[in-house]
């Protein structure tokens, strides 16, 4: 398998702490946090909604489909529309002008014993506080995952502890400041999977350890990865490290290690501990916010519905005009058209990027240099499938078929001279 090594050098701090952003006067909700699922509104412009109020949720939330959305401030409703949402489509938002008493917000939680709680309350929680997993590029309702992989013969939960951008810092740094959290988080989610195992990969020379009391008789182990060969934090190359560590240590339960396997990521776990410990729903998001446009950066707990123009106030304002807006880290995220996008549960990352950092952004005909093929590290012909993609081309079947392979990694479009959306491409391909 191929790999880069510092294919990306990260110009951010390595944050001690985390600041929460500034209480926006107003929150754009999008009703659809979750991707493959049909939403209703719960909510009509002059109603008067609470902290943590369902405002939205699937049209059957009483099957595992789907996950609630929240008001993440009490107010009144201002307007229900059509907003562009960061992942580049239109979609249902509720505007919320902020007004009134928080009900979570600079209170003292009391925290519940999950211990005594059954897999199936536990995934009723997930859905009603609105848990999504946001490892990988599309979110999906944590329940819905759940659900699907209920019947599977050997299941496995696999937590990776850093990002799998190396251009972003989230992940990493809630696995670092919260760790004890988003362990017990991460077994409450194997709980209600009735997981065989549990397996959390970490950089290598990590600080981060194990108390093995904690997970009485579930398996567990503890897998490290070379942060610094890109790509390292996706499903494949996790799947490959855990059957790795499996054969080394002679830990059978890992060997079964598959795609089908339930992946999370840090704020994944950290939001169903929230859930399920302390009640609270999936109203904030930690967001690195970054980009030599602006006058600092920082790490922000942010509420949901805050536009991305808000963290820039705060960051200090622009010191240069940004050409670019990026949403989840230069290499796996995407642009997005403005910068009074939404945050939703989905961003963990926002990067401004002036124009003397981007290169020319033309597309060009394939000069069928080969780099793409190259650089890929599942030996894939991103080319080729990028013409039975896009232009219809026919192409042998078992071809179109290895569309399947791609781990989003996005390297093919990184090193394309003609600027060809190869990724993007092979995303459909794999779709339809």
């Amino acid at each position: 398998m191929k790999m880069m090594h510092s294919f990306v050098s990260p110009d951010y701090p390595m944050f001690e702490t985390s600041v929460r952003s500034f209480l926006p006067q107003r929150v754009t909700i999008p009703f659809r946090q979750a991707d493959g699922t049909e939403y209703q509104c719960g909510c009509k412009p002059g109603d008067v909604v609470r902290e943590g109020q369902v405002i939205s949720a699937p049209k059957d939330i009483s099957s595992s489909e789907g996950a609630a959305v929240h008001s993440s401030v009490p107010g009144k409703v201002v307007s229900v529309s059509r907003r562009m949402l960061c992942d580049g489509r239109l979609g249902l938002a509720a505007e919320i002008a902020t007004d009134g008493v928080f009900s979570y917000l600079g209170k003292k939680i009391p925290e519940a014993d999950w211990s005594f709680a059954s897999p199936l309350s536990i995934l009723e929680e997930f859905r009603l506080k609105g848990v999504v997993n946001t490892f990988g590029r599309i979110p999906s309702s944590l329940s819905a995952q759940i659900h699907e992989r209920s019947l599977l013969k050997n299941r496995i939960v696999a937590v990776r502890m850093f990002d799998e951008d190396p251009s972003r810092y989230t992940d990493s740094f809630v696995a670092q400041k919260r760790s004890s959290d988003v362990i017990q988080g991460a077994l409450i989610i194997a709980k209600a999977l009735y997981a065989h195992g549990i397996a959390f990969v970490v950089p290598r020379r990590s600080e981060f350890s194990l108390d093995g009391s904690l997970f009485k008789d579930l398996p567990h182990c503890l897998v490290q990865a070379d942060t610094s060969r890109y790509p390292s934090g996706f499903s494949r190359n996790l799947v490959r490290l855990i059957a790795s560590h499996a054969r080394t240590a002679g830990e059978s339960v890992f060997m079964h290690v598959s795609q089908k396997s339930l992946f999370i990521d840090p704020q994944t776990a950290l939001s169903a501990y929230e859930a399920v410990v302390q009640g609270i729903p999936a109203v904030e998001r930690y967001v690195h916010v970054t980009g030599s446009c602006l006058k600092s950066s920082g790490m922000f707990k942010v509420r949901i519905g805050a536009s991305i123009r808000d963290l820039a106030e705060q960051c200090g304002g622009f010191k240069t005009r940004p050409s670019k807006v990026i949403v989840n880290g230069k290499l796996t995220g995407n642009a997005v058209p403005g910068i009074d996008i939404p945050v939703t549960k989905q961003v963990k990352s926002v990067e401004f990027v002036p124009a003397s950092q981007l290169c020319s952004q033309s597309e060009m005909p394939c000069i069928r240099c080969g780099r793409c093929r190259t650089v890929c590290p599942e030996g894939l012909a991103p080319d080729l499938l990028y013409k039975c993609a896009v232009r219809q081309q026919c192409m042998p079947r078992n071809l179109c078929a290895t569309a399947a392979l791609c781990s989003r990694c996005s390297l093919c479009n990184s090193v394309c001279p003609s600027r060809l959306p190869l990724s993007q491409s092979i995303s459909l391909l794999y779709k339809e």
